[in-house]
């Protein structure tokens, strides 16, 4: 379990917070310098600060403001750069079920510990965000959690469209005073004192295909994250071949020789190093290959002898024989799915 003091959170993530201490006129500077943060870290897009210290940020801004729509303001103010590239992979995905499958890989480059407190769940009939606070830090101010489950709306909204609600919504503290907001906010029943702060979507919402899906945008800002993620961790060796990938399978020509050079070790050293985390250059290659393939099939525009280049494969009918394996489906059986 990652320790919220072995943390780290973009620093534009945390403009949106700014943005909504400014507009109650309470000087954000100020709280910054009272928790230790350097305020003009702001202005670089790699910057990031403590996690602990933003927490800090946090309780002394909802002390300062004392309005219990707080959190709620704060998500509104989200713009895709709030969250680096991966906020315009977001938008860029094909579906909410694929954008959720992205965040889950790569949330990390906004919070560290995100991985840890983020869990999807799939029913029948409802598909659930849940937000673990307990196990980042159990003292986050309300505030916090809501504005964790109103982000979650805001940026499905900025996809889906405005008009999208969900289900239900809940969260684990009590009640606040004055609480119409929250129901004004998520337009659906919203519950207090519940188990889990969480938010439920239908399916159908879930697998609609977006009208902004870009698969191109998507394989480009895939490759931005990746690349940062592996500077900010640079014994995740793992997340650096999966970056080289991304970058090479477009041109056909990979193989695990090429990508030990590429990121400056022998091909003895990298499968060393790649059995230690318990995966191989292999097994990378094979998934990296299929979540973009799955991004192309859904993109009408790409024609499958396309795909089949674009992913590494010498014919046409090893993509077929992959993407059935992967998907249970081939790729126009699956494409004709998406469109019904």
């Amino acid at each position: 379990m990652t320790k919220n003091n072995q943390t780290t959170t973009l620093a534009s993530s945390v403009l949106l917070l700014v943005r909504a201490i400014d507009s109650y006129g309470v000087d954000s500077s100020d709280l910054f310098s009272r928790v230790g943060l350097d305020y003009s870290k702001l202005k670089d897009p790699l910057a990031r600060y403590s996690s602990e210290a933003v927490n800090k940020l946090w309780a002394l801004a909802d002390k300062a403001i004392d309005d219990p729509c707080f959190g709620l303001k704060v998500a509104t103010f989200w713009h895709p750069t709030s969250y680096s590239a991966l906020g315009y992979s977001w938008l860029a995905s094909n579906s909410l079920e694929d954008a959720f499958m992205r965040s889950s890989r790569y949330a990390r480059i906004v919070n560290t510990s995100a991985i840890d407190i983020m869990e999807y769940q799939e029913t029948a009939d409802a598909y659930c965000v849940i937000i673990h606070t307990d196990r980042l830090r159990p003292s986050l101010v309300a505030p916090t959690v809501e504005y964790s489950v109103a982000m979650i709306l805001v940026m499905c909204r900025a996809a889906y469209g405005p008009d999208l609600n969900p289900v239900r919504v809940s969260f684990q503290h009590k009640r606040p005073e004055n609480a119409d907001c929250f129901t004004d906010f998520f337009d659906a029943p919203v519950g207090f004192s519940q188990a889990n702060n969480a938010l439920w979507l239908t399916p159908e919402v879930v697998t609609t295909p977006l009208a902004t899906a870009n698969p191109e945008l998507v394989r480009i800002s895939d490759k931005v994250v990746t690349d940062y993620l592996a500077q900010l961790d640079r014994s995740d060796l793992s997340m650096q071949v999966q970056s080289k990938l991304i970058e090479r399978l477009p041109s056909g020509q990979v193989n695990e020789e090429m990508i030990a050079s590429a990121i400056n070790v022998s091909q003895r050293s990298l499968q060393r190093k790649l059995k230690e985390q318990g995966v191989s250059f292999t097994q990378l290659l094979e998934d990296t290959r299929r979540d973009l393939g799955l991004q192309y099939v859904r993109d009408p525009q790409r024609s499958f002898n396309e795909i089949a280049f674009l992913l590494g494969f010498a014919e046409p009918g090893n993509f077929t024989r992959a993407f059935k394996r992967w998907y249970g489906k081939s790729p126009s059986k699956y494409r004709e799915s998406v469109r019904t």
